[in-house]
C-alpha cells in the first residue's frame, strides 16, 4: 500500500512540477570566505500564512458545519488514471533565499528533524537521484464519543519533501483514507477503513458524521501545522549549512598549514567525529614544528612525554531473586543470588613536558583509547631520539615512560 501511494505522489509531483527543472546542483569550488561572508539563508512559504488564516476563517464550532465549510473552499485531487479515486493532497513550496549548503547536508538534516520532531522516524526513503525523502506514518486525526463506542479516525499519508533546482524545497502530503477504531471499554471491538472521498462532508448520509467531519478538517490543519514546524526549524538550525563551513574551514586551516610548514609528517587524528583541526595533532618534520589546538611548538622544546592511566574501578553487584525461607540465618532454597563482574575503566592521559614557559605542558586525554594514547606517545618518544644532537641543552632529556596506576 505505501509504494503504491507513493508512486501515486510521484504523479502528483511530475504534474505540479511540468515546468520545473528537477536538478538540483550542489554548489563546487566554493572557498571558505565565500561561504562565511554569504547572507544567511532564509525559508519563506506564503502558503503556510494563506492556509492556516483560511482554515481559522471557516471555523465552527459545529464540525460538520466547518467540514462543509473547508470542502467548498479546498478540492480533493483526482487521480489522473481513475478520476473516479480522490486525495487529499497537501503541498507547499519552501523558497529558499541566499541558498548556499550542500544537498547532503540538507538531507542528513531533514532525516534528522523527522526523526525527532514528528512522527516519520520509523519509514524513511532516501532518493538521491530525484533529490526525495519518501516517509510515512500513523496520525491520530479526530476522537468522537458515541452513545457507547468511542470512533478514533487515523490518516496514513504519504510524505514527500522533494529539493527542487537549489532554492525551492517542495512538502507535499498525500492521504486517500481514514482508519477507523470503534472503542468499547478501552479496546478496539472493531476496525474500518473508508475512503476520504466517500464519506462526509462528501456523503452526506454517511454514518459517524461528526467523526469523518472531525478528522477531514484536523487533517488539513495537522499538515499545514506540521509545515509551518519545518519552516521554523529551517529558519532556527539551517541559516547557514555549519557542517559544510566546518568542512571548508578545515580545508582551508590545513592548506594554510601546509603552505607555512610543507607536507605534515605526521598527523594524528582526534577522538571527536567533527571535523575540526583543533582535534588533530601535526607533526612537520622538515619544519621541526608541532601544531596542536592552534598552538605552533618546536620539536627542540620537548622534555619528557609520559602516558597516565587514572582508572575508575566499579566493583560488582550482588543481585538476590526470589522469596526464599531463612530460619536462624539458614537459607531454605527458593532464592538466587546473580553477581556482575568488577569493572575497570581507564583513562589514559598523555602529558608532554615543554621547555616553553608559555605552554609548559600539553595534556592530551585519550579516555579509554589505549592505542591513541600509545600512539601520541610513540611519536614524541621519536622526536626525543632524533633531537639535534648539536644543540645545546642544559635541560635533562628522558624517554617515554609507561605509568600505569592501579
Amino acid at each position: 500500500m505505501y509504494n503504491e501511494m507513493r508512486k501515486r505522489l510521484l504523479t502528483f509531483l511530475t504534474l505540479v512540477l511540468l515546468t520545473e527543472s528537477l536538478s538540483a546542483q550542489t554548489p563546487a569550488g566554493l572557498s571558505y570566505q565565500t561561504v562565511k561572508d554569504n547572507p544567511s539563508m532564509k525559508w519563506v512559504c506564503p502558503e503556510i500564512d494563506k492556509y492556516q488564516k483560511l482554515l481559522y476563517s471557516l471555523r465552527n464550532q459545529d464540525y460538520k458545519v466547518y467540514a462543509d465549510n473547508v470542502k467548498s473552499q479546498i478540492q480533493l485531487v483526482s487521480d489522473p488514471s481513475d478520476p473516479s479515486y480522490k486525495y487529499l493532497v497537501t503541498q507547499a513550496i519552501l523558497k529558499i533565499e541566499n541558498p548556499l549548503y550542500d544537498q547532503q547536508n540538507l538531507r542528513d538534516y531533514l532525516i534528522s528533524w523527522l526523526k525527532n520532531n514528528s512522527e516519520y522516524g520509523k519509514i524513511i526513503e532516501i532518493d538521491k537521484e530525484n533529490n526525495s525523502i519518501s516517509a510515512t506514518a500513523t496520525i491520530n486525526v479526530a476522537v468522537h464519543s458515541g452513545f457507547i463506542d468511542i470512533y478514533k479516525a487515523y490518516i496514513s499519508p504519504s510524505l514527500v519533501i522533494k529539493l527542487v533546482e537549489t532554492d525551492k524545497l517542495l512538502v507535499s502530503f498525500v492521504v486517500s483514507k481514514y482508519k477507523i477504531d470503534e472503542c468499547s471499554d478501552n479496546r478496539v471491538s472493531r476496525t474500518h477503513t473508508e475512503r476520504i472521498s466517500e464519506v462526509y462532508p462528501f456523503n452526506p448520509k454517511s454514518s459517524h458524521k461528526n467523526t469523518y467531519a472531525t478528522a477531514y478538517v484536523k487533517t488539513y490543519q495537522y499538515f499545514w501545522d506540521f509545515i509551518s514546524n519545518l519552516c521554523n526549524a529551517l529558519n532556527t538550525d539551517f541559516l547557514r549549512d555549519s557542517k559544510m563551513l566546518a568542512q571548508l574551514h578545515y580545508q582551508y586551516s590545513r592548506d594554510s598549514l601546509v603552505a607555512k610548514y610543507g607536507d605534515p609528517t605526521k598527523v594524528i587524528d582526534g577522538l571527536s567525529k567533527t571535523v575540526d583541526i583543533h582535534n588533530e595533532m601535526y607533526f612537520f618534520e622538515e619544519a621541526q614544528k608541532i601544531v596542536f589546538m592552534g598552538k605552533t611548538l618546536d620539536f627542540k622544546d620537548v622534555m619528557s612525554c609520559e602516558i597516565v592511566d587514572d582508572p575508575t574501578f566499579i566493583p560488582g553487584r550482588s543481585t538476590t531473586t526470589g522469596a526464599g525461607l531463612f530460619f536462624f540465618g539458614i537459607g531454605l532454597g527458593g532464592a538466587e543470588t546473580r553477581r556482575t563482574a568488577d569493572r575497570t575503566i581507564h583513562n589514559y592521559v598523555v602529558d608532554v613536558k615543554m621547555d616553553n614557559l608559555r605552554i609548559p605542558l600539553i595534556r592530551v586525554a585519550t579516555g579509554q583509547n589505549e592505542y591513541k594514547a600509545t600512539e601520541i606517545a610513540t611519536v614524541f618518544e621519536y622526536i626525543l631520539r632524533h633531537q639535534d644532537s648539536t644543540k645545546s641543552s642544559f635541560v635533562p632529556r628522558t624517554r617515554t615512560a609507561t605509568r600505569r596506576k592501579k
